[in-house]
């Protein structure tokens, strides 16, 4: 997993130094900028998670690298978290004005800086995940195939309407059953224990009729992908109904 990446931008060196030990020592990576030029352009540059920036700094302040990286399409949606001195209500007023998002205070208490950071880099994630989410579910309820996607260990991650009805997966059933065990009980034109095992990336296969009451045969194409050291880390089935000539 990538480490969060944080611009520390202050012109204090001590300060930077500060910052950089408390925050490697969480596992961030830290990038440092001296200025309010240079915190700007590393912030272009770098595309850095969160920026923990100073307000007083020469070349430009805090409040005006703020007011152009939110002006900016590529930086504009960087959590900015702004150094204040201790109980400057102003500074704060002006860093809300300009688009900050949070505020620390020197001296700087170390674990409510990780908190901060921390709750800010969650804020970040969730609404992208979530907005990738949505996306996806919105392409695959727009197929005619069925598609069933899952995780390395077979668990269903993501699954259209078309699958479950060609299935006859429930909805209350999606998050307790892995297709593995769910193919394992259907009628497939291959032994089940030969998609388990293969390491061809896709192989093709009937899920057939078990009954009078189920006559449609299905057609199905499975792939799987590998990572750089051939582990199995997603599953891929797309199901047609078998078209009469």
């Amino acid at each position: 997993m990538n480490k969060a990446k944080i611009l520390v931008a202050d012109d204090i060196k001590q300060n930077v130094k500060l910052l950089r030990v408390i925050l490697t020592a969480s596992e961030f990576d830290v990038i440092e900028a001296y200025d309010g030029e240079e915190a700007l352009e590393k912030a272009k540059s770098e595309n850095p998670d969160l920026i923990l920036l100073d307000i007083m700094m020469p070349k430009m302040t805090g409040y005006e690298v703020c007011q152009k990286l939110r002006a900016n399409g590529m930086t504009k949606s960087i959590p900015i978290v702004m150094i204040t001195a201790l109980h400057e209500m102003d500074d704060r007023i002006k860093g809300i004005e300009a688009g900050a998002d949070d505020f620390i205070s020197k001296p700087f208490n170390k674990t409510e800086l990780l908190a901060r950071v921390k709750s800010l880099l969650r804020m970040r994630q969730i609404p992208a995940k979530e907005e990738e989410t949505n996306i996806l579910e919105s392409v695959l309820s727009g197929l005619e195939e069925g598609v069933v996607v899952t995780d390395g260990q077979w668990k269903i991650t993501h699954i259209n309407q078309t699958a479950k009805e060609l299935l006859d997966i429930h909805e209350t059933d999606v998050a307790n059953i892995d297709i593995q065990t769910h193919l394992s009980r259907m009628n497939l034109s291959i032994p089940v224990n030969t998609l388990l095992t293969t390491r061809e990336k896709t192989t093709d296969f009937q899920i057939l009729p078990a009954n009078t009451q189920t006559p449609v045969s299905l057609n199905a194409r499975m792939a799987k992908l590998f990572d750089e050291n051939g582990n199995m880390v997603n599953i891929s089935l797309i199901l047609n109904k078998e078209r009469k000539h």
